[in-house]
């Protein structure tokens, strides 16, 4: 039996090894003469530059490779093209103004075997299907519609005000559930207890399989499709058994919310959500052939919610708390540029969601073949000197002029979200909630460095993790107290009941 499963490891191997062989011979055959690809690292025979592909500081790792290369900087990897994007310019030029080409996304098998890839749109090639999918969801979520949320999101807001009064060494947890009880209520319906909440423990496992099957490189399987195929007992398809484990969290991230609110509709004891809305809209007819059915529509739509919001707003808040115990002095500045500096400052996503070309395309005088995999380094973007002098400094005071915000200086949001027709439709909601957690914390507390042994303020660095699909801060410690007696007051005012 050994002998067999060797045998048939090294068919895989072999059988990979071909794929990778036949892949560079087509692509260098498929290049036209008169055009060259953009300049990169010298390839390796068969590995091509696997070896120069980052593993962790994703974000500046690939922007060591932009200083020597250029904004457009090309890697080969086993076969794989890949083009990384240095620069705003160089983004918005590719992924905006050829996006008709530069929309596509390239296969996840982990999303396959864990059961994500027949409901996650996001992960979708650019397809009918796809623009069906993401038309459903903005129409939840467009500019309009979010002040239809904002009563939702400040109830929830004022209940996190509560808890950091009541414990503000455990702000960082409060954080999280703030943004898992108002995305599950204004979707679901759902009125979410404090602690040890089922439907907050669905959504939380579900996400974090999410980020762990999206991390570039994390997985063999994803430059080697065909081991796929190993059975899941043979030595090396870990990955297998890992996706086994998670595909029941996954199911349950899309329907157990929906089911519930599903049932409480038909018993009629609903609260007012989106889901509630959309099932009004339900038929019995059947959808064109090869279409998903209506329900399973909005079953993908709402599913799809917690992961585009809970964990993005999350990391940016804690990066909101972390620049204010490290610059007590900024707090008491004006709302919108203090935004703007803490989505510049901190890169939830360091390197935005490749996209992939869908044909070949001559571009700046390059050659970028079909399939080629696009990574903005969002990293980059945020620390361009010339848009923003000494980037690595928190200075709110960059993005105004004359008392006004300065519309001469980049907005981070123009990069934050995403490009093209892949930017993040949840973008919008992420925002408001942003504004209205940023507005009440300050307006109640004030947020400084912990004390040490020796009474004095600790001086805390911007540590932020660096081998995830998201950038989160590290653990660190501060002080939240109230501003005033009448501050105080004005938390305990609001004795956490629900909105109606």
């Amino acid at each position: 039996m050994f002998a067999a499963a060797t045998s048939a490891l090294w068919a895989c191997t072999l059988a990979g090894v071909l794929l990778v062989v036949l892949r560079r011979f087509t692509s260098r055959k498929a290049s036209p003469q008169r055009y060259a690809l953009p300049p990169g690292p010298k390839p390796w025979p068969i590995l091509g530059n696997l070896f120069d592909m980052p593993t962790k500081n994703l974000g500046p790792s690939f922007n060591a490779l932009t200083e020597k290369y250029g904004e457009y900087t090309y890697l080969n990897v086993l076969g794989q093209h890949v083009i990384v994007l240095g620069s705003y310019e160089a983004a918005n030029a590719l992924l905006e103004g050829r996006s008709a080409i530069s929309s596509g996304r390239s296969p996840c098998v982990m999303a396959e075997l864990t059961g994500y890839m027949p409901w996650e749109f996001g992960l979708w090639g650019y397809t009918d299907e796809w623009r069906r999918h993401r038309k459903a969801f903005h129409q939840l979520f467009h500019q309009n519609v979010i002040p239809d949320y904002r009563p939702s999101q400040i109830e929830q807001t004022r209940r996190f005000l509560r808890k950091l009064l009541d414990d503000p060494d455990r702000f960082v947890g409060h954080i999280r559930h703030l943004f898992g009880a108002t995305i599950l209520r204004i979707v679901y319906g759902l009125d979410v207890a404090d602690h040890n909440d089922k439907y907050i423990g669905i959504a939380e496992k579900g996400a974090d399989v999410y980020i762990k099957i999206t991390v570039p490189g994390r997985y063999l399987v994803e430059t080697f499709p065909i081991l796929r195929h190993l059975p899941s007992w043979f030595p090396g398809a870990g990955f297998k058994r890992e996706a086994a484990s998670w595909k029941p969290a996954v199911q349950a991230l899309r329907d157990a919310p929906f089911d519930n609110a599903k049932r409480e509709v038909a018993e009629g004891i609903a609260r007012p959500s989106i889901v509630a809305s959309l099932l009004e809209k339900v038929t019995d007819e059947k959808d064109e052939q090869g279409k998903i059915g209506q329900e399973d529509l909005y079953r993908n739509i709402t599913g799809i919610a917690y992961l585009t919001g809970a964990d993005t707003t999350f990391s940016s808040v804690q990066a909101f708390f972390l620049a204010m115990a490290m610059h007590p002095d900024e707090q008491h500045k004006a709302q919108a540029e203090l935004d703007s500096e803490v989505f510049r400052w901190h890169n939830v996503v360091p390197l935005g969601i490749p996209h992939e070309t869908t044909a070949d395309e001559e571009f700046n005088g390059w050659f970028i073949p079909k399939g080629t995999v696009l990574i903005p380094n969002q990293w980059a973007m945020a620390r361009d000197h010339k848009a923003y002098p000494n980037p690595e400094e928190f200075k709110p005071e960059r993005f105004l002029k004359d008392g006004a915000l300065d519309p001469s200086v980049r907005d981070p949001l123009k990069y934050a979200f995403g490009f093209g027709r892949r930017i993040c439709p949840g973008r919008h909601f992420a925002d408001a909630s942003m504004f209205i957690i940023v507005s009440s914390v300050l307006h109640a507390f004030d947020i400084a460095p912990p004390l040490g042994e020796d009474g004095k303020p600790v001086m805390l660095e911007a540590k932020m993790t660096a081998d995830l699909l998201l950038s989160y801060p590290e653990p660190f410690k501060c002080r939240i107290t109230p501003r005033s007696p009448k501050a105080e007051a004005l938390v305990l005012s609001h004795d956490g009941a629900h909105d109606a």
